[in-house]
């Protein structure tokens, strides 16, 4: 097993790949092999007191949803709790989504607009969609304008 980082660690054998994930005292296991995943969970029980809960659901408020047909085959990583309650947070449940959420070529300018009288609930805002970005990537171009 090799190790990327302290909380990263890899394995590679001819019969796959097997991958954890650490996270104070959760593990994430996974690989392409699934008795190779198998073959270090066993490993990892006999050392270490520990318990498999299973398919992977939720990670750090991340939803984790495994598709396994059609065009979409892979695994997808969600905020949806999360954005719902940002909205509601925020006041923007009725707000209506759109698919470019910027203009490209827009320009912002210090000089424009009216100055906030209190800009912490805007730099709270700006905080939870930085955070979004995590499985929204391509939000990064407009939060990162705004923040």
């Amino acid at each position: 097993m090799s190790d990327a980082n302290h909380s990263f660690y890899v394995c590679k054998s001819d019969e796959g790949i097997v991958v954890i994930t650490i996270y104070v005292d959760d593990l994430i296991i996974g690989g392409d092999n699934e008795k190779e995943v198998e073959n270090v969970k066993s490993l990892l029980k006999y050392k270490f007191d520990m318990k498999d809960l299973g398919e992977l659901k939720f990670f750090l408020g991340i939803e984790v949803i495994r598709m396994l047909e059609g065009m979409l085959e892979g695994i997808w990583l969600l905020h949806r709790q999360d954005v719902l309650d940002m909205l509601s947070k925020y006041g923007m449940v009725g707000c209506k989504p759109i698919s470019v959420p910027r203009d490209q070529n827009g320009k912002l300018s210090a000089n424009a607009g009216e100055v906030l009288e209190d800009a912490i609930m805007y730099r709270k805002i700006v905080g939870s969609l930085i955070y979004m970005t995590i499985t929204r990537p391509n939000l990064n171009y407009t939060v990162g304008l705004e923040s």
